[in-house]
């Protein structure tokens, strides 16, 4: 009996042992007084990651520091070290292999950005043999044709193919590591290729469209050698990226085909004509049809990555159209994922803030200033204030976006201070009903109007707008100036131009 329940705690303490087993990271920096290094799993990392999934800050006391990361299938991760803490700050990275159980010590220099990497696991995270030639894909901007773009993106893969055939000779690495490589480089030409593709299509518009067949043809040949559907490479950084672009670049392209091709597009996707299908288009929203792109083209574990790239950009991107439904049916699909419990308390907010109702102090001008033509009648209805104009739309996933991280902490600064806020929405005219919902839901207190094209193109036109959100502040004596706070807004900075204006 004594034997047996000795043997039966040495084997409950060996299972203890195995769960309690993470990804260990002990790091030593000289030549630096930085107080912290970064580490970015980018296999984790989602989109817009809303959820902020593998970003770690390794806290430095002296130059050391220690991380342990639980983890429940082998990630590659950037592990990067600065000299220092200023904005000044000179940045080396390495890309690292983690897999629970592994070890390792890491020695870095901030001055020469030489990593010495010792431990269980330090075969597989070796410094390359090689430095990994950098590509420039700008210089190929306007290409109407794809034959430059393919042929860097198959001498990055070449190069890559040497590199780490070279580095499997010198290091002798785990299967597994080399396995989960070769799936990375194999995706490498598709994620070059597949990224300008998009960037193309969005630049060129009718030019690309022209041509598409062409590039089609060449993306049809790169996915003969890799399946597009791969459970096995989401381990890749590649797969990940490109699976990340496909959803979005993919939903751009439908958006390309109704508005070069409209007959054509409502008649295949909505059976109906140009001005039913264009409600029912702008009714689903970007994240229903994201979902149907991911319900046509993946299954199983590739799904659930999918599903939680649409969550986390769309939570991002204050998108709550369908949010709620798309995550019920991804739960009822994937009950065991762990996206379902860490996108829950966000879900639940949104479908509280989803009963939200407008209230007095959101004011709707007479038609919803509909007939309002110039940005001279909106400085008219200004005179004697100071106001902070927002030009958005509720299409615009940056506008929703900045409204909710920085509205109400603006309103809570310049509260009782004399300060207006005009709203001014874009291209919405035929979107009255979602206009005023997303008003409620995000609390947006202040003047509205729903601007006409003539209204909208007059304000861009006059201040000079490139993009949406544009914000512009209107002060007492009729004078106006562009805000200075840049996209992401640095709110601070926003703050001090506001109180410049309120001063005079």
């Amino acid at each position: 009996m004594k034997k047996f329940s000795a043997l039966l705690f040495l084997m409950l303490g060996l299972t203890a042992l195995v769960r309690a087993q993470k990804a260990a990271i002990n790091i030593s920096v000289k030549n630096s007084n930085a107080k912290s290094c970064e580490l970015w799993i980018r296999s984790k990392a989602l989109g817009k990651n809303f959820l902020k999934l593998g970003q770690y800050n390794i806290q430095l006391a002296k130059g050391k520091g220690v991380i342990n990361i639980d983890l429940k299938k082998p990630v590659f991760a950037d592990l990067s070290i600065a000299d220092n803490d200023t904005e000044q700050v000179r940045w080396n990275t390495m890309r690292l292999y983690l897999v629970n159980g592994y070890n390792l010590k890491i020695n870095a220099d901030a001055a020469t950005g030489k990593f010495v990497v010792i431990g269980t696991g330090s075969k597989d995270n070796q410094p390359l043999p090689l430095k990994i030639p950098s590509y420039n894909i700008k210089k190929l901007y306007g290409d109407s044709l794809p034959n430059r773009i393919i042929a860097l993106a198959n001498n990055h893969r070449q190069q890559l193919q040497s590199i780490y055939a070279l580095y499997f000779r010198k290091h002798k690495p785990s299967a597994d590591f080399i396995k989960n490589i070769k799936e990375d480089i194999n995706y490498s030409a598709l994620n070059i290729y597949y990224y300008f593709k998009g960037n193309s299509m969005i630049q060129l518009f009718d030019v690309y469209d022209r041509h598409k067949p062409a590039w089609k043809k060449i993306q049809d040949s790169l996915l003969k050698v890799v399946k597009l559907d791969n459970s096995n490479a989401l381990t890749a950084v590649n797969y990940s990226q490109f699976l990340s672009n496909f959803l979005s670049r993919e939903k751009r392209s439908m958006d390309l085909e109704a508005m070069l091709h409209p007959v054509e597009f409502y008649k295949e996707h909505y059976n109906t004509d140009i001005e039913t299908g264009k409600k029912l288009y702008f009714a689903e929203g970007e994240i229903l049809l994201t979902e149907k792109i991911i319900n046509k083209h993946f299954t199983g574990a590739v799904a659930e990555t999918a599903y939680a790239m649409l969550l986390d950009e769309a939570m991002g991107e204050q998108d709550r159209r369908n949010l709620v439904s798309i995550y019920n049916r991804f739960c009822s699909r994937f009950p065991k994922s762990e996206y379902c419990l860490l996108f829950k308390p966000s879900i639940e907010k949104i479908r509280k803030a989803e009963a939200k109702v407008l209230t007095a102090d959101m004011v709707f001008l007479p038609q919803n200033g509909s007939d309002l033509k110039s940005f001279k009648e909106i400085l008219a209805l200004a005179k004697g204030k100071t106001v902070l104009l927002d030009m958005w739309g509720t299409w615009c996933g940056p506008c929703r976006e900045e409204i909710a991280e920085h509205g109400a902490a603006i309103k809570a600064h310049f509260k009782n201070k004399g300060l207006d806020y005009y709203y001014i929405a874009n291209n919405d005219i035929n979107h009255l009903e979602e206009w005023k919902k997303l008003i409620a839901y995000l609390d947006m207190k202040g003047t509205h109007v729903l601007a006409n094209d003539s209204l909208n193109k007059d304000i861009m036109d006059t201040v000079k707008g490139e993009a949406y959100p544009t914000y512009v502040i209107i002060k007492k004596d009729g004078s106006w100036e562009l805000s200075k706070a840049g996209y992401p807004l640095d709110r601070d900075k926003l703050i001090k131009q506001l109180e410049a204006a309120l001063a005079m």
